[in-house]
């Protein structure tokens, strides 16, 4: 009985199943060291404290003082991740974030040194577009940062102004409080943050500082009503271009 040799290609065969089946063999072994792959289509929650303050980019009056405090407030909404890489995540928000400022405005009205107690509160529907980039895989504790844009619906506020002139013997209190329907509806943020997420129960427990800031000034008003006799008579002033800008203190989950 005579044998016969295998043919080259039969060998060439045979040669490129036993590749082919090293290479499965090592891609095991790699997948399960490293599982790969994009990290899984996630949504949360998110809330915490809220620091707001108007910044103004313009010259003061030399007329005027300002002494500038922060409203303290709450931002509180929902988050959805979508992956690119395993690394780089788009990140879409809906978040109600309260904002506004604190105002003690030193100024001469007739003649008079006079304090103006002013109140600025706007509270926001914001929609972030923010791409999320992780410093560290696979390790249980992960670092982020988030960089990007915001549209805000402003969805509620108010203006509110109390003070005095006297001059030691008569007293004109001014006082102002309404709704700030003049002032843009829409504001446009720029947003940045860093995050640590770590695991808990199941879920990512996640810890996050954020600040916004807006891109486009916005008119708020300074006009006061001043009472003479029986009626009371509107002193109006140019309203002042100043930006929202916020930081705030999250903390959440990621199902």
């Amino acid at each position: 009985m005579q044998l016969t040799t295998p043919t080259t290609a039969a060998r060439a065969i045979a040669v490129l199943l036993t590749a082919a089946a090293l290479v499965g063999g090592a891609g095991a072994v790699e997948a399960a060291e490293d599982p790969g792959g994009f990290p899984p289509l996630s949504f949360g929650v998110k809330g915490g404290l809220g620091l707001a303050q108007h910044q103004g980019t313009e010259p003061r009056d030399l007329e005027y003082t300002v002494d500038s405090a922060m409203r303290r407030g709450f931002a509180a909404g929902v988050f959805l991740t979508l992956p690119i890489t395993r690394r780089f995540q788009l990140q879409q928000e809906v978040l109600y974030v309260r904002k506004g400022s604190r105002q003690d405005i030193g100024a001469v009205i007739f003649d008079i040194p006079t304090v103006l107690d002013v109140t600025y509160d706007m509270d926001y529907l914001e929609i972030p577009v923010l791409l999320r980039y992780h410093w560290l895989l696979d390790r249980g504790v992960d670092i982020y940062s988030l960089s990007g844009f915001a549209f805000a619906l402003k969805v509620g506020d108010r203006y509110r102004l109390t003070g005095d002139v006297s001059d030691g013997e008569e007293s004109i209190p001014l006082r102002a409080d309404s709704d700030m329907s003049e002032v843009d509806l829409f504001d446009f943020l720029f947003t940045y943050g860093v995050g640590l997420e770590v695991p808990a129960g199941g879920l990512q427990l996640l810890l996050e500082y954020r600040f916004d800031l807006s891109l486009q000034q916005l008119p708020l008003p300074t006009y006061a009503d001043v009472p003479f006799g029986d009626e009371t008579v509107r002193v109006d002033n140019d309203p002042v271009p100043l930006r929202n800008q916020c930081h705030m203190l999250l903390m959440g989950f990621r199902f």
